[in-house]
């Protein structure tokens, strides 16, 4: 991963690719490519969460998602490069644990550096999260209220 161009010395991946297949990663669960593309002293903060400092700490939060029967899973709408290490994410990601699917829309801001995610930032709107529960709730009940993964538009 982050595979460096010898004549250049430059990363083969823009900040935007990396953090592309970053959430591809995240959405199909595979956390071992995660996991590399994520520097060692990597920064991760969160709507309502603490940070998380260091790769260690974000692998653990994302074994927490393989050991438990909580799915992560996530959908890539739209990305950009807006500097030259900035790349910033709109994706739906869905916690999914049996009938219950906490469904809603994240602002992921992912600062790069040499191929790799040094600083990770997740915004997501509150009341859109209270929404997305009340949905959830409803959907295990009520089937159709379910919300379903969009698909991808990259």
């Amino acid at each position: 991963m982050g595979t460096i161009d010898t004549v250049n010395n430059a990363p083969l991946w823009s900040p935007q690719d990396v953090a592309e297949r970053f959430v591809d990663a995240l959405g199909s669960g595979d956390y071992e490519i995660a996991e590399h593309l994520l520097a060692k002293n990597v920064v991760y903060r969160r709507t309502g969460g603490r940070p998380l400092r260091g790769r260690a700490a974000i692998v653990r939060h994302f074994r927490w998602h393989a050991r438990t029967r909580v799915a992560m899973q996530a959908v890539l709408l739209a990305s950009e490069q807006t500097g030259r290490a900035i790349a910033v994410t709109e994706r739906v990601t869905a916690l999914v644990y049996g009938p219950l699917r906490l469904q809603f829309q994240v602002r992921g801001v992912f600062e790069v550096d040499g191929g790799r995610i040094v600083a990770w930032r997740d915004d997501v709107d509150t009341a859109v999260v209270a929404r997305a529960a009340a949905r959830a709730v409803a959907g295990v009940f009520y089937a159709p209220a379910r919300p379903t993964l969009p698909r991808a538009v990259i």
